[in-house]
């Protein structure tokens, strides 16, 4: 059976792209992005083009190779609506929404699907007014860092100690080109220095719990912070390790929810 092999592209990589796989036609989907599909005699053959495509850091996915495979196929590739005019893709998938944020996960996690990520999505869409300093804690793909700084955020930083995930967000940043306002390393939470507006962690809760000083330390007096990752069973014992934190009404999405917050002042 045959195979697929759908790549995008910007203007620079197009012409790297036609010199390793051939001449093509394009289709444009937005500004400065354009897909293509390459047949290939086999399945296997296009899952190995695939993997040296995106070994060479190319937007490349194997796409359906017969009509009964197109439409979960077709279904796992749409835009993720965030907010009232924005939506989550990948690089070869199309959108027409006002702001799109174009992620690869790569090797790490976060494709904007993942209703965890969706309601810390939601919250920034509708909290960032511009100018504010992010940090991300367990950034992974580095969707809320990008999201953030696309929704008018000044800077935003990622943190986590999957290196995978670490180049798929550098990355990330560069495709939807806020790379000069982000940055990701494996430094840990305490080693980061200063507070920011906005800190955010989707991650298990057990991990929340542990980090909670130092969370609460990072965030500026009058900032939000946005927790996520947990289930409802884990609400009440998550809320009381943040002492420090008033909380509004749990936010719910299927079997998740997001906890935001400020520091109370007395």
């Amino acid at each position: 059976m045959s195979g697929q092999v759908v790549v995008a592209v910007d203007a620079v990589s197009r012409s790297e792209i036609e010199r390793i796989l051939g001449a093509t036609n394009w289709v444009r989907l937005r500004n400065d992005r354009w897909v293509t599909v390459y047949e290939t005699e086999s399945e296997e053959s296009a899952r190995i083009t695939v993997a040296e495509l995106r070994t060479a850091h190319h937007a490349a996915v194997a796409g359906p190779p017969d009509a009964s495979r197109a439409v979960s196929w077709n279904k796992w590739n749409s835009p993720v609506p965030v907010g009232e005019n924005a939506e989550v893709c990948f690089p070869w998938v199309s959108s027409d929404a006002e702001i799109v944020i174009e992620i690869d996960p790569g090797l790490g996690f976060g494709r904007g699907d993942h209703p965890s990520t969706r309601l810390l999505l939601n919250e920034l869409a509708s909290r960032i007014s511009g100018g504010e300093s992010v940090l991300d804690v367990g950034c992974g793909s580095g969707i809320l860092a990008i999201a953030a700084v696309r929704f008018g955020a000044s800077r935003a930083q990622g943190i986590d100690v999957n290196e995978g995930g670490l180049l798929a967000a550098k990355a990330n940043a560069r495709r939807n080109r806020v790379d000069e306002n982000t940055s990701f390393s494996a430094t840990h939470l305490k080693e980061i220095p200063g507070q920011f507006d906005v800190v955010l962690a989707n991650i298990h809760d057990e991990i929340l719990r542990e980090l909670s000083d130092e969370l609460v330390a990072r965030l500026a007096p009058e900032g939000w912070l946005g927790l996520s990752g947990v289930s409802p069973g884990q609400i009440s014992r998550l809320s009381s390790s943040f002492p420090q934190v008033e909380f509004e009404d749990v936010k719910e999405m299927q079997d998740w929810n997001a906890l935001i917050g400020r520091v109370s002042i007395e």
